[in-house]
């Protein structure tokens, strides 16, 4: 696949882009909070409605659009995007797990305006990158030490542990699309853009928990037989070849993407709760996925089963 990089700023470059030609853009703009003091983050780009309709002008129709942007200013970006012709069509929430909190120490606030000299008791290692910069673990030149002090006067003392911030751990992404000419399956035809490839996105299913899939039958499968104890039928239904295909298909494709991601790191994975897994499509014939069941009476459709999921953390899910 041949590829061009056009090295510029992006107001200018967008000009020099035909109508109608870029099938998606991915881009992760300034946040607009003036980081670090940094002039590039406070430019108001991300709000400009002109620069979102160059943006849908290189699209073609159908084209979608994922813009990053930070969790304080996510809907004033949102809304330029609107009304510069885009539809919104999702927002996906990017989870991660190295954020540093950016609070005031009200405690050492106070006894700085108050002129007092807070006793030094020793220091911390933060995540804070020097200069601005990413860190690594072990990496002692990108870290700072802070030190750990008390209050000296007794207001300090008082309001002790309160800041002004929260610890950043997400960053919403606005999925938008340009409008569609005629129907999607026209515009898939003549564009190629317009729907989203799930099957390319989909969550790989890998891991120990997900080998040991159990299955539960629908319809005459979950019937027990009079002369079955209940391994007996468990073993019979788990055995069977609509189960077996199901659970071959689930991990062939993999779970449906959703509009959550997350980093993957421990710090994150934890904070998922446990879940056992949910339901999985019906199996119709030999080895097709079908539609859900959806209750009611089975006796006509004796091949349907139904697959459950895994279980550990509902992480695996994004």
């Amino acid at each position: 696949m041949s590829y061009q990089i056009h090295h510029g700023d992006n107001r200018e470059v967008l000009k020099n882009l035909a109508d109608n030609s870029i099938d998606s853009v991915v881009t992760d703009p300034p946040y607009e909070l003036g980081f670090m003091g940094k002039s590039w983050d406070a430019t108001g780009v991300a709000y400009s409605v002109e620069l979102w309709q160059e943006v849908m002008r290189v699209l073609k129709p159908g084209g979608h659009l994922l813009a990053f942007s930070g969790s304080r200013t996510y809907h004033r970006m949102a809304v330029a995007i609107e009304d510069a012709g885009f539809e919104i069509r999702d927002q996906i929430m990017w989870i991660y797990g190295s954020g540093f909190p950016k609070s005031h120490d009200v405690s050492k606030g106070i006894d700085k305006q108050a002129g007092a000299e807070r006793e030094v008791l020793g220091e911390k290692i933060t995540g804070r990158a020097l200069g601005g910069s990413n860190w690594k673990d072990g990496d002692a030149g990108g870290q700072e030490f802070v030190s750990i002090t008390a209050p000296a006067t007794a207001e300090a003392k008082q309001w002790q542990g309160w800041g002004t911030a929260l610890k950043p751990a997400h960053e919403p992404i606005v999925v938008a699309r340009k409008p569609l000419i005629g129907t999607v399956a026209a515009n898939m035809l003549t564009y190629g853009t317009g729907g989203l490839n799930i099957d390319k996105s989909r969550i790989v299913a890998k891991g120990e928990n997900f080998d040991n899939l159990k299955s539960r039958p629908i319809g005459k499968l979950n019937t027990r037989r009079n002369d079955e104890t209940d391994e007996e039928f468990e073993a019979r239904v788990n055995e069977s070849p609509q189960q077996l295909a199901a659970l071959a298909k689930l991990k062939e494709l993999g779970r449906w993407p959703a509009n959550v991601i997350h980093d993957g790191s421990d710090e994150v994975v934890a904070l998922f709760p446990y879940s056992k897994g949910g339901a999985y499509p019906a199996i119709r014939g030999k080895s097709d996925i079908g539609a859900f069941a959806q209750g009611g009476n089975h006796k006509d459709k004796p091949n349907q089963a139904r697959v459950m999921g895994d279980s550990g953390s509902a992480a695996r899910f994004f």
